[in-house]
């Protein structure tokens, strides 16, 4: 079978699996939905229908209430059922006008839209004046603003996040002591993952820090990574050495590290700057280290301990 069959035929399955895992949501959504309109939608427009043929006497107050009730339920069924069946065509009808974030963002604003309107459906079914809207909307307003200031900042965040791009899901990110991959933007918290290959570990970390401390995105790929080698005792010929710890690194495939001496107030070092992914940033940093011990003879764990690289600085 040639090899574009066979692509093609992965593709089909791929899209095929797609629609069915979407198809096993809405259906499990709509049967909800359905159970809903049974046993509560159903009985309380038929109590309605029949205090309206007078069969049960109730004060006139009660029956404004459950009218009011049956029209809120059934405006807000309608638009849940309409979100259900067309919520997927959203990103997938912008699916080349940007990254995942932006289909996100443009889903969130649909379902926002579709609730909108249905409650301005449900005060022009209730018979409330447009100017009555407009009073008690900037009424909510002010409340919610008050009321749920951190949740507006957070939402306001999320917002700016997804539309600035500070950084992307699957971008390796610090931020405060905080550093990982990131996994989630969601409407509260961003969800970091240090250490990608588990998934017990992970950090939320709130929306507002992004806006209060600053960012370092390491990207996808490889980053710039540094620390320094103090020597207590320095060897002979040392550097002989340094040009020896060059040449292993070279061939354990570390091309692009460079070594130099330099020093400071906690005597002579040796700082070692080098290029790594998260992923394998402590493990390139060990390989390293045991290049440098093994190349100044030093070779006791004690030794080893005491000569820990005492910094570790990220650079762009």
């Amino acid at each position: 079978m040639p090899i574009s069959t066979i692509l093609r035929k992965k593709r089909a399955d791929e899209a095929l699996n797609k629609v069915k895992v979407k198809a096993g949501t809405v259906n499990k959504a709509l049967n909800k939905l359905i159970l809903l309109f049974l046993f509560v939608i159903l009985p309380l427009q038929g109590a309605i229908i029949a205090i309206r043929l007078e069969y049960i006497v109730v004060p006139q107050l009660i029956l404004a209430f459950l009218e009011a009730i049956l029209t809120i339920m059934v405006s807000y069924t309608i638009a849940t059922v309409f979100l259900k069946l067309t919520i997927y065509l959203v990103p997938e009808r912008f699916g080349g006008a940007g990254s995942q974030e932006e289909k996100i963002l443009l889903s969130k604003a649909y379902v926002a839209f579709i609730y909108a309107l249905s409650t301005l459906v449900v005060f022009w079914q209730l018979g409330i004046d447009t100017r009555d809207i407009a009073i008690f909307l900037g009424l909510i307003a002010t409340g919610f603003a008050f009321a749920l200031r951190d949740i507006i900042f957070s939402y306001f965040a999320w917002f700016i996040l997804l539309t600035k791009k500070p950084f992307k899901i699957g971008d390796y990110i610090e931020v405060g002591d905080e550093e990982g991959m990131v996994k989630h933007i969601g409407l509260f918290y961003v969800v970091v993952d240090p250490t990608p290959s588990t998934y017990e570990d992970f950090h939320k970390i709130p929306n507002k820090v992004f806006l209060e401390r600053a960012i370092t995105n390491h990207g996808k790929g490889k980053f710039k990574l540094a620390f320094d080698f103090y020597i207590k005792d320095i060897p002979a010929y040392l550097d002989e050495k340094v040009e020896s710890i060059r040449e292993k690194a070279r061939s354990a495939g570390y091309g692009d590290a460079r070594f130099h001496l330099d020093s400071d107030k906690d005597g002579l070092k040796l700082t070692t700057e080098y290029k790594a992914t998260f992923e394998s940033k402590e493990k390139a940093r060990h390989h390293l280290i045991c290049i440098i011990m093994k190349e100044m003879g030093i070779l006791t764990p004690e030794a080893a301990k005491v000569h820990e690289p005492r910094k570790l600085r990220y650079s762009l």
